[in-house]
């Protein structure tokens, strides 16, 4: 493989909100496996607060794997 192809893998996967083949989100923050993160899980994995709020675009006080990743690509793309 070619490395620049590993290199976009490798941050494909990061930012894919880790999603597992059944299409679920994986997360090590999710404690409790819902496939979501709350604002409590976000906070105790030690992520930027207020940086939730602009993740959770829809407002319902939960990350889903769509938002995580939508969140973390921009996060990267203005680094």
């Amino acid at each position: 493989m070619r490395p620049s192809f590993l290199i976009l893998a490798a941050a494909l996967a990061a930012a894919s909100t880790a999603m597992a083949a059944e299409g679920r989100f994986i997360h090590p923050a999710d404690t409790n496996k819902d496939d979501r993160l709350s604002k409590a899980e976000w906070a105790a994995y030690k992520l930027p607060a207020a940086e939730f709020a602009k993740a959770d675009k829809n407002a319902d006080g939960l990350l889903d794997g769509h938002e995580f990743g939508a969140w973390y690509m921009a996060r990267q793309a203005s680094k």
